[in-house]
């Protein structure tokens, strides 16, 4: 660890550790730490964003120094082209992107073209949070053009550091999904005590499409049965 910390500023290490373990549990715990990553890692750009398992897209986006508007057409538009986040994801640690994402790719996507490179994203450093198989959140930090790429030593010191993330982060209560309609239609008459075939006969939709409502609905409300479900109407 000494070695790790040699040319780093061991007070911005000890002021993160600090605020994630003070900020447990709170909401805003995403929000209230970017700051902090920018300084330690000397980044212009900070995002953090909570995967939707359902949706399969990043969602709830906080971040520092990146205009609120580019996060708006990240979500509207440029999660359907992102060429680092699939391949990011599946590295499940702390990592350059410029190691895992070829430079020719990188350059000549839409993604880079009109979303990064607007906004002087240039050089990233991303990790991915799980517990287990459970997403919990990321972050995606970026230096600009002209600077130097992130090394390996600043890779394995938020390495080092995950295990303070992921802590502060799994505290947090998880936002509950919106059901859609036909979902909050079959969870209410499952909750009042019907069928699968008897909710199918009222809505008029088949046996298998029940079954599925049923289970994406339990899902997004974090319930492992029809008790738990019926609760939570």
């Amino acid at each position: 660890m000494a070695t790790l910390l040699r040319g780093i500023n061991v007070d911005r290490v000890a002021e993160l550790v600090w605020l994630l373990a003070e900020s447990q549990g709170r909401p805003d715990i995403r929000a209230r730490s970017l700051q902090a990553v920018a300084a330690l890692l000397e980044a212009e750009h900070v995002a953090s964003f909570v995967w939707d398992q359902h949706e399969h897209r990043s969602t709830q986006p906080v971040a520092f120094n990146i205009d609120g508007h580019h996060l708006q057409a990240y979500e509207q538009h440029f999660h359907r082209v992102d060429v680092v986040t699939p391949v990011m994801r599946k590295v499940r640690q702390a990592a350059r992107v410029d190691c895992h994402v070829p430079r020719a790719t990188l350059v000549a996507s839409e993604f880079y073209n009109d979303f990064l490179r607007p906004a002087d994203m240039e050089h990233g450093l991303n990790v991915f949070f799980f517990d287990g198989n459970q997403d919990v959140a990321d972050l995606r930090i970026w230096r600009g053009r002209g600077r130097v790429p992130f090394s390996e030593r600043e890779e394995q010191l938020l390495l080092t550091l995950e295990p303070y993330f992921l802590k502060a982060f799994c505290t947090v209560p998880k936002q509950r999904q919106a059901l859609s309609l036909r979902e909050a239609e079959v969870v209410r008459l499952v909750a009042g005590g019907a069928s699968d075939k008897e909710v199918a006969r009222a809505l008029g939709i088949s046996f298998t499409t029940v079954r599925t409502h049923l289970k994406n609905a339990m899902a997004k409300l974090d319930c492992r049965n029809r008790t738990q479900l019926a609760r939570c109407v």
